[in-house]
Order: C-alpha cells, then structure tokens, then sequence
C-alpha cells in the first residue's frame, strides 16, 4: 500500500512538471511571436507566424509571404533580438541556480563572480579609448568579452586556489574585491571621457541593452549554453547533494573540488559570451530561480527547464516594455528588469512559508 501512494505521489509531480514545461513552451512560443511583431512598425501575430515559418523551411512552407521589407524586419532585425533575449535570459537564469547552489547562498547571481563589472570595464574601454574608430563596432563586445574572462580567471585563481580550496565564503568575498575593483575602473574611464556622447554610450551599455543583436553573434553564446545546459543536467544529482553541505557531499563520494570548479568555468564562460553582446542585465539570476524552487523544489533536473524556460519569457518581455514604453527611446533593459524583479523578489521573500530550496 505505501508502495503504491508513493507511486501515485511520484506520477503527481510527474505529471505536474510535465504540465509546467508544456505551458511554459507554449507561453515562450506566444512571447517571441509577441516581440516582433510590437514596434515601431506593427505586423499581425499573423504574418510573422507565416514568416518565420517560411524563412525556417526555406520557403517550403508558405512560400513567399509579405513584402520584402516586412520579411527583412522580422527576419533581419527582431527575430535576432528576441532569439538574443531568449537565450540571455535563458543562461541568466541557469547561472542564478549554479551559482547558488555551488554558494549556498540564497541571494547569489551570475555576476557575483565580478563578472558584469569585468564586461562593463573592458566594454567601457573601448568606447571611451576610441577602440571602435580602429577596431570596428565589433570591438565593444570582444572588450566586453575579454574583460570578463579576466575577471573571472582571477575570481577562480584567487578565490579557489585555482580549484583547490572549496570556500565559498573566500569566492564570494574574492568576486566582491574584483567586482569594485573593475567598477571603479569603470567609472574612472567614464569620468575621464572626452564628450558627453561616449559617457552616455558607457552608461547605456552597463544597463543593458539587446541591441546588438545581429545573426553572427548569436552562434558562440547559443553552443555556450547548449553545452552549459546539458552539462547541467548530467550533474544534477552532484548538484542536488552539493546542497547537503560540502562534507556531506564529500561522504556521499562526491568530489567537491572538481564539481565546483567545473560550474564555475561553466557559469562564467556562459555569462562572459552573453554579457559581451547584451550589457550587464540585472536580476533574471537572482530572482528566476527563486520563483522556479516554488515550482519545482530543489531538484536540479525539474530546476533547469522552467528555469531557462521562464527567464526566456521574463527576459522577451521586458524587451517589449524596453522598446515600447517612450517611442521612439529606448530604455536599457536593465532598468526594466531591476524595475519588475526588485519588487517580486521582495513580495517572494516576505511569504511566511518560503525558504531557500522552495517546496519539497
């Protein structure tokens, strides 16, 4: 008899995280629909529906639908932007939940590691220093990129003796000292720039902005967090017990060191390529992957989907409000999203019955 109420019980939350997943496909599929066809020019749901489908199938399906110029701004311009979203928000979220499981901190995010000051320095650099004139538009993101990995290869050497020490405390202290480091760096480059034009392009930029979104940048940050995802789900059960405590862990035969190290150069390699295109955009780490443990608990492998799935959606949507709210201005998305996730994640925290880990 217990036998069977616990199978019954196991086929509930099966059937319950199944439910969860599709409706959080389907709600994705709406979005992106959604985002392009709001702006400046609106196109029926419609219409881009048949497009997508169209440039997908190489004409197979629906032939060729719309005019010229609706295609190239579906195609060329807003479908990049919001497969650049999804995925931001996406790898966002899943490194909210390896970095506050590899913590134990409730409140850790991807760019604890210093990670998004990193960015913003290097991006910042380039802009102030004239590194565009010489180096192309291209160069903002690759100044992003190197800032980060250097931010984060000095978190990791520093903070975890480059992998032989698993404090979490001395990681996120390190990740701290680097992160006002870089800021200051930061602020330094924007005082000292020559016009106001390259200090608002700086300050424009560490907020956020999905903007740069172009089809030859999408490739690195998508095999990035295809790798990160799947790499996330062979060690979720070393994820899972991570959580225990770390001598736990050790009895249980899980080799602490090399799990964490592993996450950690996962977690930064997938913010670095993102943070490089996008711009530091606060919070989806931060308060997704709360919202998702009152879903689907502490089990990594439930964890994972709803939230890259739900940080997809948050992440399309404030896009929308970004580009909507004061035509023809856009305001950084990063504004939005600290806007919408700093009051959620405050109402979250308030509930009487909720705790790290969500509902079991």
């Amino acid at each position: 008899m217990d036998i069977s109420v616990q199978e019954k019980r196991g086929l509930s939350k099966k059937k319950g995280f199944l439910f969860w997943t599709v409706l959080l496909i389907i709600l994705l599929a709406i979005t992106v629909v959604s985002a392009i066809a709001i702006g400046s020019t609106y196109i029926p749901p419609g219409e881009v529906y048949k497009v997508l489908l169209s440039k997908l199938s190489n004409g197979m399906l629906f032939g060729d639908v719309g005019t010229i110029m609706t295609q190239n701004i579906i195609w060329e311009i807003r479908f990049p932007r919001v497969l650049l979203g999804a995925m931001c928000g996406a790898g966002l979220a899943l490194c909210g939940v390896l970095m506050q499981c590899v913590t134990k901190n409730p409140i850790a995010e991807p760019y604890i590691l210093g990670i998004s000051s990193g960015a913003s320095c290097g991006a910042v650099a380039v802009i102030v220093l004239g590194g565009i004139s010489t180096m192309g538009i291209n160069s903002i993101s690759t100044g992003a990129f190197v800032g980060s990995i250097i931010s984060g290869v000095l978190v990791f050497a520093i903070g975890t003796q480059m992998g032989k020490t698993t404090s979490t405390t001395r990681l996120v202290l390190t990740g701290m000292a680097i992160s006002t480091i870089f800021s200051a760096l930061t602020n330094l480059l924007i005082y000292s720039a020559d016009n106001s034009n390259q200090a608002k392009n700086a300050l424009f930029w560490t907020v956020g902005s999905l903007g740069g979104a172009k089809w030859d940048v999408l490739l690195l940050p998508f095999i990035v967090l295809i790798i990160v995802i799947i790499a996330s789900f062979m060690m979720s059960k070393s994820l899972d017990i991570l959580l225990l405590g770390d001598d736990s862990a050790i009895i249980l035969g899980i080799n602490v060191k090399l799990i964490k190290s592993i996450i950690l150069i996962l977690a930064t390699l997938l913010t670095s390529s993102l943070v490089a295109i996008t711009g530091a955009i606060g919070f989806i780490g931060l308060v997704v992957p709360h919202v998702c443990r009152t879903i689907a608990g502490s089990d990594h492998k439930k964890l994972i989907v709803p939230s890259s799935l739900i940080g997809a959606i948050f992440l399309i949507i404030s896009d929308i409000f970004a580009r909507g709210l004061f035509p023809p201005i856009e305001i950084p998305i990063g504004i939005i999203t600290s806007l919408v996730g700093g009051p959620f994640f405050l109402y979250l925290i308030s509930k009487k019955n909720y705790a790290f880990g969500g509902k079991e």
